[in-house]
């Protein structure tokens, strides 16, 4: 297993962030999730994101969703096309303020990365 992070990661950056969909959509948001990926999954690549996960948390719903990108990178112009595309799809799904997804940036409280040992492995 190789790790994807460095102990040098000084050219890549970690976001979290939470969304929150609307009460009973949840089984919604995957159908659509679903509907859109491969375009989402290109046009996220192209902005440098090589790591990213969307987990929820149902009691609240609340979507946790964690983010690994190159410092200084962001969307292309057509990544830029496929979110509009996205936040429009997701209108009715998510709780949104004005255009735009519900977002609260979350600060990370604590970090692990494995090292990998003389042999090459974690």
């Amino acid at each position: 297993m190789t790790a994807l992070i460095a102990a040098d990661d000084s050219e890549l950056e970690t976001f979290g962030f939470a969304l929150r969909v609307r009460e009973g959509k949840e089984a919604e948001y995957l159908r659509r999730h679903d509907e859109l990926w491969a375009e989402m999954k290109t046009a996220l690549l192209a902005a440098g994101i090589l790591h990213y996960e969307i987990w929820l948390h149902a009691p609240t719903r609340l979507l946790f969703a964690h983010q690994i990108r190159r410092r200084g990178q962001g969307p292309t112009p057509e990544g830029e096309a496929v979110m509009a595309r996205w936040r429009v799809h997701m209108a009715d799904v998510l709780e949104m303020e004005g255009d735009f997804p519900y977002r609260e940036t979350l600060s990370r409280q604590f970090r692990l990365i494995a090292q990998p040992s003389a042999k090459g492995s974690l």
